[in-house]
């Protein structure tokens, strides 16, 4: 079984990772910072708020500091007068064997 620290560091480790959002608005694409994270569990859990007044979202994804897609769904959903949160998850499952 793998220690709970090895999963903990790979969850800060991908949190870290995660340096910026980039959401297709109106067919533009605008980098967004996080409203917050968190990690739930086996999870790590990023947010992204637009606030009221915001086009028409097509496309959403995490990128590193290179600029490498770590996460990404395409959409469509029509602007809200309340504002949009969208939430990526990453999770991992590891599990170690012995090998004789």
């Amino acid at each position: 079984m793998v220690a709970r620290i090895v999963i903990d560091r790979t969850l800060q480790f991908l949190k870290d990772m995660v340096k910026k959002a980039v959401v297709t608005i109106d067919d533009q694409e605008s980098i967004l910072s996080f409203y917050s994270q968190e990690i739930v569990e086996d999870t790590v859990k990023t947010y992204v708020f637009l606030e009221n007044g915001h086009g028409q979202v097509t496309n959403a994804k995490l990128v590193d500091a290179q600029g490498i897609e770590l996460d990404q769904f395409i959409t469509s959903i029509q602007p809200s007068e309340d504002g949009l949160m969208i939430v990526f998850t990453l999770s991992v499952k590891l599990k170690g064997e012995l090998q004789i």
